[in-house]
């Protein structure tokens, strides 16, 4: 089976991935925008504001698709990095459905991209031609990075930038030129404004790479300048509108979702429906009603875990446990299927020991084990998507090497 690595390429691999895409693109496409983005997208058009939520009265504002003369409110509940692509490409596509087929044929070519730039990742690695190929087959094809090329979702883009954001990074620590640490500079930017959470990511690399190894004011400040200057637009419309420097608002609801009496993985928005009716809440529908409902869902998320902290805290480790290998009450449709299910146990496994083995070697690979951990035990005091597992992707095959490298080396 691995003879057959010898006699392809990395562009045949790419042909390859970009026909199965294509191929799959009838059958599993989404057909319009879903969930957040098409609300956010609708409202927009309707009233020029990015929001999610529309008021109904005084004391009343849902999340839905306004009417004409509706009250939109200003939304800083989603990263705006995705909604700002779609609406780049609505300049060009005015039709609804052709807007939806082009930001999914942008998607297919982006995971393209992604899997051009890992392989650039690996070949840093010094690793072998036929197991760099042997990765990058297994991050082409592996079935959810297929499945999510064809989603209304930004998990592509934010995997694409996610080995962007390695990719420059490992460059520039090995011959310190600054377009490499100005391109690892955007593309934290871009990605706090993909995922908010990932400032917490990206001030962790700073000062590993250019604190901990090598300490590097320099490099520090100009890097945090760029990728400051990347965010602030939009820091600068948040503080405007909500008179606060914020960039998303969602801690508390996410908090909730993940920590309530139903104990899923998964979380459970519908405990939140059930329970606070926001008609009863009696806050008021202006400007700062995304910022009061969520402090108002952290209040009661914390409420619920003093309550009861044992339980929570087992509950915690149930999570841990479903990142680092899987969920075992999962409700997403085709989360049990054998082909999504073995593969990710199997990188799961053989990650989680090279994890550990990795965490002993001083540089890129102990990095990679602190990134990968750090992700797991953050995500875990919330919730666990099955997605998030698909962002840390690349980073599990890097560390599963580092396993079957030790294998190897403990049986010869």
């Amino acid at each position: 089976m691995i003879k057959i690595f010898n006699s392809i390429s990395i562009y045949k691999i790419l042909l390859f991935s970009l026909l199965v895409r294509l191929s799959l693109f009838p059958f599993f496409s989404d057909t319009f925008l879903e969930n957040e983005w098409g609300v956010i997208f609708h409202n927009f058009k309707i009233s020029g504001i990015l929001g999610y939520n529309v008021a109904i009265n005084d004391y009343l504002a849902v999340p839905k698709l306004a009417d004409a003369g509706q009250k939109v409110l200003p939304s800083v509940f989603m990263p705006p990095l995705y909604i700002f692509l779609i609406f780049v490409f609505e300049f060009f596509f005015s039709n609804f459905v052709k807007l939806t087929n082009f930001v999914i044929i942008f998607q297919i070519f982006l995971s393209l991209a992604s899997i051009y730039m890992f392989y650039e990742i690996l070949k840093i690695f010094e690793i072998e031609k036929k197991l760099v190929l042997i990765l990058c087959s297994i991050f082409a094809f592996f079935p959810l990075n297929i499945y999510a090329a064809l989603q209304i979702s930004s998990v592509t883009l934010q995997i694409f930038l996610i080995v962007t954001f390695f990719l420059f990074l490992f460059r520039y620590e090995k011959n310190n030129n600054l377009l490499n640490l100005f391109l690892f500079s955007l593309a934290s930017g871009l990605l706090i404004l993909t995922r908010g959470e990932f400032f917490i990511f990206y001030i962790l690399t700073v000062f590993y790479f250019f604190g901990y190894l090598k300490f590097r004011l320099k490099t520090i400040v100009i890097s945090l300048i760029i990728s400051t200057l990347i965010i602030s637009p939009y820091l600068k419309r948040n503080y405007n509108n909500f008179d606060t420097l914020v960039l998303t608002k969602s801690f508390g609801y996410n908090l909730l979702k993940g920590n309530n009496p139903s104990f899923k993985v998964e979380g459970d928005s519908n405990f939140i429906e059930k329970n606070y009716d926001r008609e009863n809440l009696s806050i008021e529908a202006d400007n700062f009603y995304e910022i009061k409902l969520d402090n108002f869902y952290k209040t009661e998320a914390i409420r619920i875990i003093k309550n009861e902290p044992f339980e929570y805290f087992k509950f915690f480790f149930i999570k841990v446990f479903s990142f680092l290998l899987f969920d075992f009450n999962s409700t997403y449709p085709n989360y049990y299927n054998f082909f999504h299910l073995f593969p990710k146990i199997l990188i799961s496994l053989t990650c989680l020991f090279g994890a550990i083995l990795a965490l002993k070697k001083k540089g890129f690979y102990q990095y990679l084990a602190l990134y990968y951990f750090s992700n797991i035990f953050l995500f875990s005091f919330f919730f666990i998507l099955p997605r998030y597992s698909l962002i840390l992707l690349p980073v599990q095959l890097i560390l599963s090497l580092v396993f079957f490298n030790f294998l190897r080396k403990f049986f010869n």
